[in-house]
């Protein structure tokens, strides 16, 4: 895994995600590296991880991040834990380049 949370793919970018439910404020907040080196994009949202609601919240989070709409942000892996997997369609270098400018 390169040290950004994101991997760029030929139909959109794939996106490491390392979720917060019940926070203060909703958003990205930097870099996670985990015991095994990995990195995830730390997102925080403000509802709790029911039915579901965390879900779709980061869904539109990492949406408005990436400019696109939540249609195009599809979860791929981790439906119930902390570490997620998700696959936004659309311009590579485009969304690479609005992730790279949200991830400080």
């Amino acid at each position: 895994m390169s040290s950004r949370p994101f991997i760029a793919t030929e139909d959109g970018v794939t996106v490491f995600i390392r979720a917060t439910t019940k926070a203060s404020r909703a958003g990205a907040t930097g870099i996670y590296k985990d015991c095994q080196n990995k990195n995830f994009l730390s997102l925080s949202v403000t509802v709790s991880a029911v039915k579901g609601y965390a879900n779709k919240r980061i869904i539109k989070e990492l949406a408005k991040i990436c400019g696109v709409a939540p249609r195009r942000v599809t979860l791929c892996a981790g439906a119930y834990g902390r570490h997620k997997r998700f696959h936004v369609s659309g311009d590579p270098v485009a969304l690479s380049a609005a992730l790279n400018r949200a991830v400080p």
